[in-house]
């Protein structure tokens, strides 16, 4: 028997209890495949053969070395030389992968659970498992039914607290719903998808309960640390998801839960079920709740569900756009150009744009002047690699683009890579060549050929004319390093270790173009845009979007570097300034990236402090954040 895999669905619990049902419980052995776990698999299948027990090898998609034995196994079962107990079951578990062996899953049953969709359906399946379940007593109201009731499952009495465990409990299934559906929002619920799936809430439902039997009050920091750090915080990778969760998590796990009026969103939509004793009392009331969910739930704004459908959308559109053939349509009067004319013309257009190389003969007198010392200033450096990067896109870019005119012709190989490149040029997107040595961008190919322009137009002007008043921060490769490199110009002026600074941020009121001048310290920011919130210039400070505004433009920020101790720490899980938020700023608005060696994402760049009359949780769950660019 094969179960599939699908994301939040673990059956290694349903299964260990139905083989207690079953009377196997004992004879249940379970493998987690994985280096060094063949020769016990072996084993433990030849013993099962023998003695009718049931064997569990989990994780077939992590044992590719082990799939041909575990054909040869699977084969040996309809042998009728040496037969099987008829009670031996060989139970698998396995993601969707290319190398798992085609005989076994012709010779299986085969077995999925589809994740289930929405809050409603989401709590339903915490809901749906009495045993798990036991102390809610399905008759009566009192602790000894539920005593009775957990005695009957072999699980220990729920305390003198029922009332507590239950309210605590249905805020756990909520909780677990919550951040599942939070997923389809995308990176304003999450930076990276989790898979959290039923083990997460069956252990945390297992602490709950030893912490309200073994204590006289609710330990509220324990709970959240042990169920926010350790069970659903184990899998949570990116530092800012983190944050996120413990906000999501201590909405739920708080005093105020245990209030019979309490509400799980503010407009009273999603409220706490009555102080029913039986199980079947919150199913029903469960069963009564919206079956679309309000982005209220979650804590987000009503444009989230903009963003959701969005994305939606131009996923079907993606979908239908690549299965088009190439082949043009034509009709008696009016044959169109074929898909090669539309290559050869948009590939000329863009060769044509393409600036010239970014050469240190064209610095100005003031570009690369030396400090005190006769060091390089440390932007000067920022500018070398910047231009050293760009370079090599513009090279790879002329070139790609005669190599593909030449093959559309005839007169060379067209490849695989220059194919793939055709197809892209063709859809409007950026081409594989080109995106590997570019920068992260989600814009579509003829809004990346004007960002690019754009930004080496920004590098040519600082190159000619010395540091501008304002930098772009977006119209540069690596962000990150220029900031560094701010820091290290002040580091070197006051003598301070670049270890032990931080910035401090202002929003200024001044428009750019009005900027003639640049600060005596740090520097002047533009060109970020806030998500899922905007800029006040009248409260200076941030503000809920109107309806239907998903991003707007920051004014100018004055990136200012201090002492660590003047600004503050800057760390997702540290506590803001009161009245602050530390809001993090990403390249672009997937704001996932691959985890660096300093524990980041390579998507972000830098946490801002801005102004706030809100809670730092109240924009933590809207998913706020600042970008460097737009998809557009």
């Amino acid at each position: 028997v094969i179960f599939v895999l699908s994301t939040g669905a673990d059956p290694t619990a349903t299964l260990a209890r139905f083989s207690q049902a079953r009377g196997y419980a004992d004879r249940l052995h379970s493998i987690s495949l994985g280096q060094g776990q063949e020769e016990n698999a072996k084993r433990v299948i030849e013993a099962g053969r023998k003695a009718g027990d049931w064997v569990l090898l989990q994780n077939c998609h992590l044992a590719k070395s082990f799939m041909p034995e575990l054909e040869r196994q699977v084969t040996s079962l309809s042998s009728t030389i040496q037969p099987p107990n008829p009670s031996f079951r060989l139970w698998l578990t396995s993601m969707p992968c290319e190398f798992f062996p085609i005989p076994v899953l012709q010779n299986s049953v085969k077995l999925t659970t589809e994740p289930p969709s929405g809050l409603r359906a989401n709590l339903q399946r915490c809901l749906g498992d009495g045993t798990l379940l036991a102390p809610f007593a399905e008759e009566g109201s009192s602790p000894e039914d539920e005593e009775g009731a957990a005695a009957a499952a072999g699980l220990p009495p729920p305390g003198s607290r029922p009332f507590t465990y239950r309210k605590l409990l249905y805020s756990l299934c909520f909780f677990h719903s919550v951040i599942q559906e939070r997923k389809k929002f995308g990176p304003l619920g999450w930076n990276v998808k989790y898979e959290f799936n039923d083990t997460d809430f069956e252990v945390s439902a297992v602490w709950l309960r030893l912490f309200l039997e073994e204590n006289p009050t609710v330990p509220w920091d324990s709970l959240h640390y042990m169920i926010g750090e350790i069970n659903y915080g184990g899998r949570v990778t990116d530092s800012w998801d983190r944050r996120t969760l413990l906000c999501v998590l201590q909405s739920f796990f708080r005093p105020e839960v245990l209030d019979p009026t309490f509400a799980y969103s503010l407009n009273g939509t999603y409220t706490s079920p009555p102080a029913a004793s039986a199980l079947e009392a919150y199913r029903d009331f469960v069963e009564a709740l919206p079956a679309n969910d309000e982005p209220e739930a979650f804590g987000m704004h009503e444009n989230a569900n903009l963003r959701f459908q969005a994305s939606e959308s131009a996923l079907l559109l993606s979908t239908v756009l690549s299965l088009q053939p190439r082949v043009s349509a034509s009709t008696s009067a009016i044959v169109a150009a074929s898909p090669e004319q539309v290559v050869l013309q948009r590939a000329r257009e863009i060769r044509e744009g393409l600036p010239p190389n970014l050469l240190k003969a064209e610095a100005g007198p003031r570009t690369f002047q030396a400090v005190a010392g006769g060091l390089p200033h440390s932007l000067s450096t920022v500018l070398a690699h910047e231009m050293g990067r760009y370079n090599a896109l513009l090279d790879a870019m002329r070139a790609s683009l005669v190599e593909l005119g030449r093959a559309i012709q005839g007169l060379t190989v067209l490849s695989d890579s220059l194919d793939k490149m055709l197809t892209a040029l063709l859809n409007n997107e950026v081409p594989a060549l080109w995106a590997d040595l570019a920068y992260p961008s989600l814009k579509p190919l003829s809004s990346w050929v004007a960002d690019l322009l754009r930004r080496v137009s920004f590098l040519r002007d600082w190159l000619h004319q010395g540091q501008p008043a304002v930098f772009w921060l977006p119209g540069l490769f690596y962000p990150q390093g220029f900031l560094t490199g701010v820091l290290q110009a002040f580091s070197r002026q006051h003598g301070v270790s670049v270890d032990a600074m931080e910035f401090q941020f202002e929003v200024l009121d001044a428009p750019e173009n009005t900027i003639t001048k640049g600060p005596a310290e740090g520097v002047y920011i533009s060109g970020l845009f806030a998500d899922s919130c905007r800029w006040d210039p009248g409260e200076r400070r941030l503000e809920v979007c109107p309806p239907g505004e998903t991003y707007s433009a920051m004014p100018v920020i004055h990136f200012l570097p201090s002492t660590t101790t003047e600004a503050g720490e800057s760390s997702p899980t540290s506590s803001a300034k009161t009245g602050r938020f530390l809001c993090p700023l990403y390249k672009t608005t997937a704001r996932k990236g691959v985890l660096s060696s300093l524990g980041q994402s390579t998507n972000f760049v830098v946490a801002v402090q801005l102004p706030s009359a809100h809670p730092s949780s109240f924009w933590t769950l809207q998913g706020a954040a600042l970008v460097c660019a737009l998809d557009t």
